[in-house]
């Protein structure tokens, strides 16, 4: 037994110096002694072997530790670098929320002032309002009385309009010459158409150069006309026509009377006066012109044309 024991540690050992196994083998005697060596140096090859093949392995698994080490380290790089960046987040995070209570304080200081801004604001309009609802009290009541004042001016007004209504519809209905002193014209003029509304008529001839009141036309034409505008619409009662005095009474026959476009008279005889009615009392005629035309070949010329009637109405106000 001690010898195999002997003999395997020798046998590791050469194995281990790589000395050639041929020595053993001349150190051991005998057939089992040999067959003993060679299965020792089978075993100790196998050995060898397996403990190439754990060296092996060793090594894969150092390389492995190796890898795992350096994933552990970029792992703890990789840790820090997220730790960092969490502090610093959270440095951003604490100043960004300091910022904000700073920001909010402000705020609300700022807020709280304008509140006390806004009451004493309030203050001073409820202040005001009183005032001016005072003064709006003071107002009405001076607003009443103004109002009864008027009131009474109103009726007194009113009364008056009424007085005067009353003496306008007296005055408008009183039948009257409404020609004199109008504007007039005429289409073929000698003497002024202005005469025939002058209010003079007591010349009947040249007894003076220049004294004649008459009209004349310049020509024995056909429709010489002549004509009064009354300045408004009236209620046409009768035209009068004064013929001259002195010859020629007889030129005027034919000669026709228009207000406005309605015929209301014509010359059929020779006379020294002539008054055609224009209005009855079922059918009115108002005007605002009065026309005397002569359609025949004859001079005209008359002393006065009268227009009597009453008014002036408005269009729209005709009685």
């Amino acid at each position: 037994m001690m010898f195999l024991v002997t003999f395997a540690t020798v046998v590791i050992t050469t194995l281990g110096s790589e000395e050639p196994a041929s020595e053993l083998v001349e150190m051991v005697s005998g057939h089992a002694a040999m067959e003993t060596c060679h299965s020792l140096i089978e075993d100790a090859e196998g050995i060898r072997r397996e403990g190439y093949t754990a060296i092996d392995k060793a090594d894969l698994i150092r390389e492995q530790a190796y890898r795992v080490k350096e994933e552990a380290f970029e792992i703890k790089e990789e840790a820090y670098e997220v730790k960092l960046s969490s502090m610093e987040a959270r440095s951003e995070l604490e100043n960004s929320l300091v910022e904000a209570m700073v920001f909010i304080k402000n705020q609300a200081t700022a807020t709280s002032l304008y509140v006390q801004e806004i009451r004493d604001s309030l203050v001073s309009l409820n202040n005001r309002l009183d005032k001016v609802e005072q003064n709006i009290e003071e107002k009405l009541e001076e607003q009443s009385a103004r109002v009864t004042q008027v009131g009474t001016k109103v009726e007194e007004t009113q009364l008056t309009a009424e007085t005067i209504k009353s003496r306008q519809q007296a005055w408008i209905s009183e039948i009257r010459l409404i020609s004199l002193y109008k504007v007039t014209g005429a289409n073929n003029e000698r003497d002024s158409s202005d005469l025939v509304v002058d209010g003079q008529f007591i010349h009947d001839k040249h007894s003076i150069t220049g004294m004649n009141t008459y009209f004349h036309s310049g020509t024995s034409g056909t429709d010489n006309k002549i004509w009064i505008e009354l300045g408004g619409v009236f209620m046409i009662h009768k035209v009068k026509i004064m013929n001259i005095r002195f010859c020629c009474q007889e030129r005027l026959v034919g000669a026709q009377i228009y207000a406005d476009e309605k015929l209301i008279g014509t010359v059929i005889e020779t006379k020294k006066f002539y008054e055609f009615f224009a209005s009855e009392d079922d059918q009115p005629t108002y005007a605002s012109e009065i026309t005397l035309h002569q359609p025949l070949a004859r001079l005209l010329h008359i002393l006065e044309l009268q227009v009597w009637g009453k008014g002036p109405f408005s269009p729209e106000d005709k009685f």
